[in-house]
């Protein structure tokens, strides 16, 4: 490696490095005082992203919250704060600065979730606020899909950001429609959520100029082409299993309808006695 290119990954190595050394106070803590166990984290269904990693991302982001909260920040103002964050990381991957952009992606996400904790600290909950938080959630999500299609248009990883971006839609639009009809937890199945999603796209993109570091320029792209191929064919699978679990959920739910008999083309020439009266009668 030359020297520029060393120069120019120590940030990223500085910064990996303190992510690390936070997961690994966090890990003595638990192992201290037990790992915390926050509702919103435990309600979720287990998934490929540990509780245990969540709820160390939830802990290095106190500090953010307390802040918000401090500044008496709206919910629906960090909630368009996040999405504007995202749209500014989309930017970033389309002109292909994959590490910055994953990066302020990650950033952009984790501020999303800190609106609806600050909500519930404030007791500022609304069904206006969720509905605004859930479609910029949409919006965010597509728009970095977006970029990732732009910077690799003219390959076969524009297909994987493309089915990526579907499937995450089907996913995350089965679960609300399932829920507005009554499907409860059964619509939360699948294990690629939307923090799953965040993970997968964020970090590979964000470490990216390590694996060039390591096995040459342009491994970096190839990782995080693999990386949306892996999400898209795992997202399809989620929301595969997601809608045959909502669907067979719901016909369980439909009153059981009487059986008619069987339809036989005959009927269809068959007169109705009335009719057959009119005939004889002419």
């Amino acid at each position: 490696m030359n020297p520029r290119a060393a120069e120019a990954l120590v940030p990223l190595l500085g910064l990996v490095a303190f992510l690390l050394g936070t997961l690994g106070l966090f890990a003595a803590r638990a192992l201290i005082v037990g790992r915390p166990h926050t509702p919103d984290i435990e309600k979720r269904q287990h998934t490929i992203l540990a509780k245990f990693f969540q709820e160390w991302w939830i802990w290095l982001w106190g500090p953010v919250e307390r802040f918000c909260l401090r500044l008496h920040l709206s919910p629906d103002v960090i909630t368009l704060l996040s999405t504007a964050v995202a749209a500014g990381a989309a930017v970033l991957l389309g002109y292909g600065w994959l590490s910055v952009g994953g990066w302020v992606f990650l950033f952009g996400a984790s501020l999303d979730f800190i609106d609806g904790r600050v909500a519930r600290a404030t007791g500022r909950s609304t069904k206006a606020g969720a509905f605004l938080d859930s479609t910029m959630d949409r919006v965010g999500e597509l728009l970095v899909f977006g970029g990732l299609a732009i910077c690799f248009r003219g390959s076969a990883a524009l297909f994987a950001a493309l089915a990526a971006a579907g499937a995450s839609l089907v996913v995350s639009y089965a679960r609300a429609r399932g829920e507005a009809l009554g499907a409860g937890d059964v619509a939360k199945v699948g294990g690629m959520q939307r923090p799953e999603r965040i993970v997968v796209t964020g970090v590979s993109c964000a470490l990216s100029p390590l694996v060039d570091a390591g096995w040459g320029l342009g491994a970096g792209r190839a990782v995080v082409a693999s990386a949306l191929a892996a999400l898209a064919a795992l997202a399809t699978a989620t929301a595969l299993r997601r809608t045959w679990a909502i669907y067979r959920a719901l016909r369980a739910l439909e009153p059981a309808t009487e059986t008619r008999p069987p339809f036989r083309l005959a009927d269809v020439f068959r007169l109705d006695p009335a009719a057959r009266r009119r005939k004889a009668a002419r």
